[in-house]
C-alpha cells in the first residue's frame, strides 16, 4: 500500500491475525510449499550472520525483515486468495497516493497574502529558474520529494510502474484504464526518479515484445522511444544534471552546479568494502560502519554524515551477508524466471514487468533496507510464485 508506512504495517496485521484465527476455528490449515522456502531461509542469513559477525545487533533488524517470513507463511496456506482483488487494491491504493500528493502540492502552492489569494508552486522563486528547472536547482511541490511526501521518490515510482504493468497486462475492468494509465507516467515523471524513467521503458519494451505485432509498429515504438530518451538527456533538466553530474564525478571535476553523484560514490566505496568483506559478510550492524569508513577515505563527507547505504541490492547483501546470502537472493531470481517459462497468456508480460523492475532497481537501491522495499519484494514475488499457471477464466 504505497500510502503510509504504518497504514501497511497495520493492514499486514490484521491479514496475520485474521489468519490465526482461521487456523484456530480450523477453516485454514498449513501447506508446506518448498519453492517458499528461500525467504525464510534468507531471513536466517540475515539474523545469523548479524549476530556472528555485527559488534552491535538491533531489534530494528528482526522487525525489517519480517516479511521474509511472514509473507511466506501467508502464501503457504490452504487459503484461496483472490489474487485479481489484490492486485486491484493495489492500483486503488495508487491512485489515492497520488491525488493525496497532488491535494498537499496544491494546497501548499496557495499563498494568502493580506486576502489576496496567489498559486506559486515554486519554493525559491527569487533565483528565477522557472517551474520545470525549479525542480533541480530550488524546489517545486509538484516535482521530487516535495511532490512524493508520502514514501521517497524511487520507491513511490517503481509502485506506479508495477501499476500500469498490472492495468496492460491483467484482465481487470477499470473505468478509464487508458486515462489512469496516462495519469501514473505523469506521476512518475513527477517524482522526477531517473529509476522512473527505466521503469518505464521497461514497460514499454514488455509492451512491444507481448502486445505488438507488428514489426513495423515496434520499430516505430521503438525509435520513437529512443528519440524521447534522447531529447530528454539534452532538454529534461533533471536527466540533463545527472547526466553531466555522472561525468563530472568520474572526471573528478564537480562544481556547485554538478555535485559529486551520491550513487557513484556509494557504489565505490561498497565495490571497495565488498572487495574486503564479501565473502563471509560484516552482518547488518558493522556493515554500515564500514562503508562509512571508506566514504572518509574517498572524501565523500555527505555519506558519511547521512549513513548512506550502498545504494545497490547485489553489493548491499554481499557486504551485509556475503556469499551465502547472494546466492540466496539468486535463488529467488530462478524461482521468478521459472515462473515465467511455466505461466500462461497475459501472465508471462506481467511476471516478466515484474522481474525486470526488480533487478533494475536493485541496481540503483538497497530495496531489502528499507519496509517499502522489502515488503513490496517480498509480497509480490510469492503472490507470482505460487500463483496457479493456467489463465483464470472467471
Amino acid at each position: 500500500m504505497p500510502i503510509n508506512e504504518k497504514a501497511s504495517t497495520i493492514i499486514i496485521f490484521f491479514c496475520l491475525l485474521a489468519l490465526i484465527i482461521e487456523f484456530v476455528k480450523k477453516k485454514v490449515r498449513f501447506k508446506l510449499k518448498k519453492e517458499l522456502l528461500i525467504f525464510p531461509i534468507l531471513y536466517l542469513i540475515y539474523v545469523g550472520t548479524s549476530i556472528f559477525l555485527s559488534d552491535k545487533i538491533e531489534f530494528k533488524l528482526f522487525e525489517q525483515k519480517a516479511a521474509l517470513i511472514i509473507f511466506p507463511f501467508l502464501f503457504s496456506t490452504t487459503y484461496k486468495y483472490n489474487q485479481k482483488k489484490i492486485l486491484t487494491a493495489f492500483v486503488y491504493g495508487c491512485i489515492v497516493a497520488y491525488v493525496i500528493c497532488i491535494v498537499i502540492a496544491f494546497n501548499n502552492s496557495l499563498v494568502f497574502d493580506m486576502g489576496n489569494i496567489s498559486f506559486n508552486p515554486l519554493l525559491n522563486e527569487s533565483r528565477g529558474f522557472g517551474f520545470f528547472k525549479s525542480m533541480i536547482y530550488e524546489g517545486n511541490y509538484f516535482f521530487g520529494s516535495y511532490f512524493s511526501r508520502l514514501i521517497q521518490i524511487s520507491y513511490f515510482a517503481i509502485y506506479l510502474a508495477f501499476a500500469i504493468s498490472i492495468l496492460l497486462f491483467q484482465p481487470i475492468e477499470f473505468k478509464g484504464k487508458n486515462f489512469i494509465i496516462f495519469i501514473f507516467v505523469i506521476a512518475i515523471l513527477q517524482t522526477t526518479s531517473l529509476a522512473g524513467i527505466l521503469n518505464l521503458l521497461i514497460i514499454v519494451l514488455v509492451g512491444i515484445i507481448y502486445r505488438v505485432k507488428s514489426r513495423k509498429k515496434r520499430a516505430i515504438i521503438f525509435f520513437g522511444c529512443l528519440g524521447l530518451i534522447l531529447l530528454s538527456a539534452r532538454y529534461h533538466p533533471r536527466i540533463n544534471t545527472t547526466i553531466m553530474g555522472v561525468y563530472k564525478t568520474l572526471q573528478g571535476q564537480n562544481s556547485p552546479e554538478f555535485p559529486k553523484q551520491p550513487r557513484i560514490m556509494t557504489w565505490k566505496a561498497s565495490i571497495m568494502a565488498v572487495g574486503q568483506h564479501g565473502i563471509a559478510g560484516l552482518g547488518v550492524g558493522t556493515s554500515q560502519k564500514e562503508l562509512n569508513k571508506k566514504y572518509v577515505e574517498i572524501n565523500f563527507q555527505r555519506g558519511r554524515n547521512e549513513n548512506l547505504n550502498a545504494h545497490n541490492e547485489y553489493l548491499q547483501i554481499l557486504l551485509e551477508c556475503g556469499v551465502i546470502g547472494f546466492v540466496a537472493l539468486l535463488f529467488i531470481f530462478y524461482a521468478l524466471i521459472k515462473r515465467i517459462n511455466n505461466v500462461e497468456g497475459y501472465k508471462k508480460p506481467f511476471v516478466l514487468c515484474f522481474l525486470l523492475l526488480i533487478l533494475v532497481n536493485f541496481m540503483l537501491e538497497s530495496m531489502m533496507n528499507r519496509y517499502i522495499g522489502i515488503s513490496f519484494f517480498v509480497f509480490f514475488s510469492c503472490m507470482i510464485i505460487v500463483m496457479n499457471k493456467k489463465i483464470e477464466l472467471k
